[in-house]
């Protein structure tokens, strides 16, 4: 075969002019030119052709209608390695690389000369295996236990083409692309080698959408896809990465020298590497979003008691926790720190840190305890649901027994805290009964429980006028507990409200006649 040449196409369909050799070619309008152009666009002396054995280069000459490859204007020498069709101002000119100048043919054209099903599982055959074949039926052997042995996407994304462009001798580049859950585009995620790919994202696309994996041979053709040129490709194959029906990506590898560098064993070997590298993201994946699902899950079931969350994980096992609320009547206890801002107002913030997660834990210990979910904390208080997200009947008493039991605990940690020398506070407490809308929001994979309704408000109402160390009910808390818990008749003043009726729980249970203001109900 004949050295490369080049033929020089000239606008209006004539006659191609073939290049006499190596050498260096002006192109421009003036006559003086080697090729010479017509059009107004084109300046006297446009561009520089630059001819050698192996390839041409195309440098423009600051003309001022520009060179251009596609919609790319050109700027310096640019390289080609095969045929192109190029714009001089809006003058295209086709110029055709080839491999002899007898050869009068249509040229290479761009196209799939092997195509195979990629959801195919068809397995070479065991007799008269060649070594490679051998070597490569090995691979697939052990692929599976090597990528299980994995653990992260990064790294099994480079193992995939590492063992890839190791046992398909052609392949001198290669490139993994996945689909993101979120966009539905595909992402590279590793190449080799640690460079920017240089594939063709056309390509790409086609074997994402196609479900077949394919050899691609260069195409001589003006349609081909900017990037092929510009990266050199001669020839690649396009592997999909298919699971129970889905695309998860694309493998791909590619020759930027010879054109037949890849034949069908090689595609049905890649195929294979393909199907095992599916398998074996998929189950990453699903591994991640596992953990993911878990982390998201313990954060929420982190506000509620050990009893409730056994519940609730069995809701989200049967698919059954999802966004929605209900309106029912619970009983909401707001605590708040007395003093807080005046004492931490001379300490630094890792001790008003220490200081809250020192009372903090203490009390939402308790609360649990008391079958109770932690709604939120804001700031220094801590707004706690008795009856919420499970229905239970004895929610207005297990809050009150629960408040009676954080104010004791309070005594006895500002004790040893008062011991110690640290700066200390005291706790008022309300506790309202009520109806209020309740239960988790926001989408499926982000849902946080919250209650809404003026049930709320008035607990924050009776915790605001609750003193230190004191709790303070509304009537319907009082109403239901009111044989099993001692409580004083009080009168709360409100800004917007008037006063409202609220008992304040006596110190001691049981006690009767212990001082408080109010008449004993």
């Amino acid at each position: 075969m004949a050295a490369p040449v080049l033929v020089f196409h000239p606008p209006g369909g004539g006659p191609g002019h073939v290049i006499p050799g190596p050498g260096e070619y002006l192109i421009g309008r003036d006559p003086s030119c080697a090729l010479t152009l017509p059009g107004e666009e084109v300046s006297r002396t446009h561009a520089k052709l630059t001819v050698t054995a192996r390839h041409f280069d195309v440098e423009d000459l600051r003309s001022s209608a520009g060179t251009w490859l596609g919609e790319e204007r050109l700027t310096g020498a640019t390289r080609f390695v095969r045929s192109v069709t190029l714009r001089f101002g809006g003058t295209p000119v086709r110029l055709e690389w080839r491999a002899d100048p007898l050869d009068r043919g249509s040229g290479d054209r761009a196209l799939i000369t092997e195509w195979v099903n990629a959801s195919g599982r068809e397995l070479p055959a065991m007799e008269g295996l060649a070594a490679r074949t051998a070597q490569r039926l090995q691979v697939l052997y052990d692929l599976p236990l090597q990528f299980a042995a994995e653990g992260g996407l990064d790294r099994l994304y480079h193992l995939i083409l590492e063992r890839v462009t190791e046992l398909i001798p052609g392949a001198m580049r290669g490139a993994l692309f996945i689909v993101e859950t979120a966009s539905g585009k595909l992402a590279l995620k590793a190449c080799l080698p640690a460079e920017k790919a240089m594939v063709s994202r056309t390509l790409v696309r086609r074997a994402a959408e196609g479900g077949h994996g394919f050899i691609w041979s260069e195409d001589e053709e003006e349609t081909m896809a900017v990037s092929m040129i510009r990266h050199s490709i001669r020839t690649g194959m396009y592997v999909p990465l298919l699971w129970k029906g889905r695309t998860l990506g694309v493998l791909c590898v590619d020759n930027t020298e010879r054109r037949n560098s890849f034949v069908r064993e090689d595609l049905r070997f890649l195929i294979s590497v393909a199907q095992y590298a599916a398998a074996a993201l998929a189950n990453q994946l699903l591994q991640e979003d596992i953990e993911s699902n878990n982390r998201t899950l313990q954060n929420l079931l982190g506000n509620f008691s050990p009893k409730l969350r056994g519940k609730l994980l069995e809701k989200s096992r049967e698919g059954k926790l999802q966004p929605g609320g209900e309106t029912s009547d619970v009983t909401i206890l707001l605590s708040d720190l007395r003093g807080f801002t005046r004492v931490s107002a001379n300490m630094d913030s890792a001790g008003v840190v220490d200081m809250l997660n020192a009372y903090f834990s203490v009390l939402g210990d308790i609360i649990f305890q008391h079958d109770g979910t932690i709604d939120k904390f804001i700031g220094d208080a801590i707004l706690a649901v008795f009856g919420s997200p499970e229905p239970d009947a004895d929610h207005p008493l297990k809050a009150v027994r629960c408040a009676q039991s954080m104010r004791e605990a309070m005594a006895a940690l500002n004790v040893a805290r008062r011991a110690a020398g640290p700066p200390f506070c005291e706790v008022g407490i309300g506790v309202h009964t009520g109806e209020v809308l309740h239960g988790f929001i926001g989408a499926a994979e982000r849902l946080e429980f919250t209650v809404i309704g003026d049930t709320v408000n008035k607990a924050s109402r009776y915790c605001d006028a609750a003193g230190a160390g004191e709790i303070l009910l509304g009537p319907r808390t009082w109403l239901a507990v009111r044989n099993a818990i001692p409580a004083a008749r009080k009168s709360v003043p409100t800004k917007h409200e008037g006063d409202l009726e609220a008992y304040v729980v006596a110190h001691g249970e049981g006690t009767r006649g212990t001082g408080l203001p109010g008449v004993w109900a």
